[in-house]
């Protein structure tokens, strides 16, 4: 796990909320407060679609933050900033298998539960951290290195 500040806090935010660089990341969950608290779950209600528009979903459990990234752009923009917003990002499969064979990590993609990635922004404050759930027990800790290495690098790139 890491945790760090973001210190170009414009220009994280344009590319959080305008460009496609989150686009592919999925969404547990959001909760932006400005003058009303708005609680996004990114949970996809399966009951909502016919089994054929189901089936046509690339994630069936959670939405993309394409998806929801205009929704969430509504909220926050205008000419005050969120007293307080967080997203928490999941890795999609695609991802955690390209991290997996990229590092030569062993570990068996079924045993993997979640990595996830968190932003923040509180009292003027913008963070992120990353996290693994496994569905194992292990002491090795070569997926959470090669994955905290990876946020690492990626969020670099984005100023």
């Amino acid at each position: 796990m890491i945790a760090e500040n973001i210190n170009d806090v414009k220009n994280f935010m344009s590319t959080l909320l305008i460009k496609d660089s989150f686009d592919e990341f999925l969404v547990t969950d959001v909760t932006i407060v400005t003058y009303n608290t708005f609680h996004i779950d990114g949970h996809i209600n399966k009951e909502f679609y016919t089994n054929e528009e189901f089936e046509d979903i690339n994630s069936p459990l959670l939405s993309s933050w394409a998806k929801l990234k205009p929704f969430c752009f509504d909220i926050i923009k205008g000419k005050k900033t969120p007293l307080y917003f967080k997203i928490i990002f999941s890795l999609p499969e695609t991802m955690i298998e390209n991290l997996l064979q990229d590092n030569d990590i062993s570990l068996a993609k079924e045993n993997i539960a979640n990595l996830f990635l968190n932003i923040k922004y509180d009292k003027g404050v913008l963070s992120y951290t990353t996290g693994t759930s496994l569905n194992i027990f292990t002491l090795d800790k070569s997926l959470e290195k090669a994955f905290d290495s990876y946020i690492s690098k990626f969020i670099s790139t984005l100023s």
